[in-house]
């Protein structure tokens, strides 16, 4: 058996070895780091393209020609309605918003073309009734009803009635049911009557209301009265309460 001489590098740990030094950096080295710094930069350049085309708003676009933006055409006309302080000027203005009430595709903007209407006191078009109270738009049907209140059709009365009875929004009832009592027809008090049958109370005490401006009467909340009232049958009251006396809260 043979013993192997000893030497000094067997007392060495593998920490204790003197490390090989790195090679020195090539070109293939250097040329590698510069693709990789290119590589951030313009990711980097990229990502802030993409913040900057996120801050870009609508109104940095151009719009096409002959397309005017919303709050143009919402200054425009109101404009147009300020600017029509007699009564022929305001016959000449309520032509030209029905125009744009038509051709207009924005329903918001459909709504405010009915409230500025509103302000000329001009009645509307038999056209322009027809076709906002089939609007898709609640807000539209609603500012016909209060565009009505103040200058009534020839037709106000029927379309009034028929959103009080059969529209699906309750915001749209209600302001035909309020629109009706501005109106000084004796078929709009007979719509109210019907009305006072719904077992709404709030539809009920908007009907009262509107009662007590068509006809001048007031019975309070005596809906039997004013059905004999409206009906002409004065031998209806037979002393018990009424319904809205019974469930509607008070006002």
């Amino acid at each position: 058996m043979s013993i192997l001489p000893f030497t000094s590098e067997m007392h060495l740990t593998r920490f204790d070895r003197p490390r090989r030094p790195a090679p020195p950096e090539g070109p293939r080295s250097r040329v590698l780091g510069g693709i990789c710094i290119l590589l951030v930069v313009a990711a980097g350049c990229s990502s802030s393209d993409n913040l900057l085309r996120k801050k870009k708003t609508s109104q940095d676009v151009p719009l096409p020609p002959g397309v005017v933006a919303p709050r143009d055409k919402l200054q425009n006309w109101q404009k147009l309605v300020k600017s029509a302080t007699s009564s022929s000027a305001k016959t000449k203005a309520a032509p030209q918003l029905e125009e744009a009430f038509f051709a207009e595709d924005d329903p918001q903007l459909r709504a405010e073309l009915l409230r500025l209407m509103g302000q000329l006191n001009v009645p509307p078009s038999e056209t322009l009734v027809e076709r906002a109270k089939s609007d898709d738009e609640p807000s539209v049907r609603l500012q016909l009803c209060h565009l009505l209140a103040k200058s009534p059709a020839g037709s106000a009365t029927q379309v009034l009635a028929d959103l009080a009875l059969n529209d699906t929004n309750q915001d749209v009832r209600q302001a035909a049911i309020k629109a009706l009592g501005r109106l000084r027809d004796p078929h709009a008090s007979e719509v109210l009557a019907k009305l006072l049958r719904n077992r709404d109370p709030a539809i009920q005490y908007l009907a009262v209301q509107s009662l007590k401006q068509t006809t001048g009467k007031d019975f309070g909340m005596d809906l039997k009265q004013w059905e004999a009232y409206v009906y002409g049958n004065s031998q209806a009251d037979d002393g018990q309460p009424a319904l809205a006396e019974k469930t509607s809260p008070r006002y």
